[in-house]
């Protein structure tokens, strides 16, 4: 199935992905809530760039970083009245860099306990969650998937970073809605890092506004 990214830096094309689809505009779809818009470190985003309404919320880098944060965040609120936003850069295959996706669905990419179950799947962990083939995920939906490992991936082959799978699942485990929006920085390079995620800010803003 083909995916279009959302925003590309002067490109366009589309890509092969294990889960697809387009959704309107988190803005428009959400005007009356409130907006929890969680991202790793203020160089990612800062805050003065955020229109107003919506909380800004720096988690740090890493998926025990973000767990913490988003469970303080979140753990008092009313999923009802409330949306959640992940926006930060992503590594990925070097014909998606350049280009602003959403995600809808997340991979513990690192987590393996095997003999005791299958990669990518929690040992002993109460929650079930859907697979995709034989990799366990967590949906909100369709669109883009997202794989969370805490390593930085030199040769990704989809979409990776260090946060999204774990503000997903505090989400799913008090209720609240859920998206995240990956700008892909570059294809394992750190300096294409430097050089390129302002202009994830600029294509992400524009979809913040829409």
């Amino acid at each position: 199935m083909n995916i279009t990214p959302l925003s590309s830096n002067g490109r366009t094309s589309d890509f092969d992905s294990d889960c697809g689809g387009s959704n309107p505009s988190l803005t428009a779809k959400f005007k009356s809530m409130k907006v929890i818009l969680f991202v790793a470190l203020p160089s990612e985003l800062p805050k003065e760039l955020v229109p107003n309404g919506i909380d800004v919320v720096y988690t740090g880098v890493g998926k025990v970083n973000a767990a913490i944060k988003a469970t303080e965040t979140l753990k008092d609120l009313d999923p009802k009245d409330v949306v959640v936003i992940n926006y930060g850069s992503a590594g990925g295959p070097e014909a998606f860099v350049g280009h602003l996706f959403k995600c809808k669905t997340f991979i513990q990419r690192d987590m393996d306990a095997r003999p005791f179950t299958k990669e990518t799947v929690t040992p002993f962990d109460d929650m079930i969650y859907p697979t995709l083939g034989n990799i366990e995920c967590i949906e909100f939906g369709t669109g883009l998937t997202c794989h969370t490992q805490d390593k930085f991936e030199k040769k990704p082959l989809a979409v990776y970073d260090m946060e999204a799978y774990s503000i997903a699942k505090v989400c799913k485990i008090y209720g609240f809605d859920f998206t995240a929006y990956k700008y892909v920085s570059d294809s394992g390079n750190a300096d294409d890092w430097e050089t390129n995620h302002n202009k994830g800010i600029e294509m992400f803003l524009k979809e913040l506004q829409k």
